[in-house]
């Protein structure tokens, strides 16, 4: 009978400890959602206009605050895919919108596109593969869509 009344305590006890540290509070797992980060840091954002005309490559704007995260939390597993597919890239453009498009080394392989607002903390990214476009964009309004871009996304039309 002792034995059961330790069990059922120990039990208890587990129990408690477990809802007094759970691994995140509510507050904490609505800070780290997209939504909230792309609302802030505009100081981050506003950086990026001094690149324009400057290859992604060579400033590693994939790796830089705020796109680094940007696009982990945007692309997810995709990541990978859009970073091969931008190895040949243009340098950073703007109009109205900073944007880079690129293809991967291997003729081919697959093409993508960002457009980075700057203004709005927003970003569209889009990946070409097998003659099909996927587009990946943060919520809320569409973002413009740079005449310089649109080539590239004709030739689909033309293919299907």
């Amino acid at each position: 009978m002792l034995f059961r009344i330790t069990i059922l305590c120990l039990a208890f006890v587990l129990t408690a400890c477990q809802e007094n540290h759970s691994p995140r509070s509510k507050a904490q797992a609505q800070a780290s959602t997209p939504d909230v980060f792309f609302k802030k840091n505009q100081a981050e954002w506003d950086t990026l206009q001094q690149f324009v005309g400057q290859n992604p490559q060579d400033i590693k704007l994939w790796e830089r605050a705020p796109l680094k995260h940007a696009l982990r939390l945007l692309l997810g597993p995709q990541l990978a895919t859009f970073k091969l597919y931008m190895e040949k890239s243009s340098p950073l453009l703007q109009d109205r919108v900073l944007y880079v498009s690129g293809s991967s080394r291997e003729e081919g392989k697959g093409q993508a596109y960002i457009l980075i607002d700057v203004e709005n903390r927003k970003l569209e990214v889009g990946i070409i593969s097998n003659g099909k476009l996927e587009v990946l964009t943060t919520p809320g309004e569409a973002i413009y869509f740079p005449s310089d871009l649109e080539p590239m996304i004709k030739k689909l039309s033309i293919r299907m």
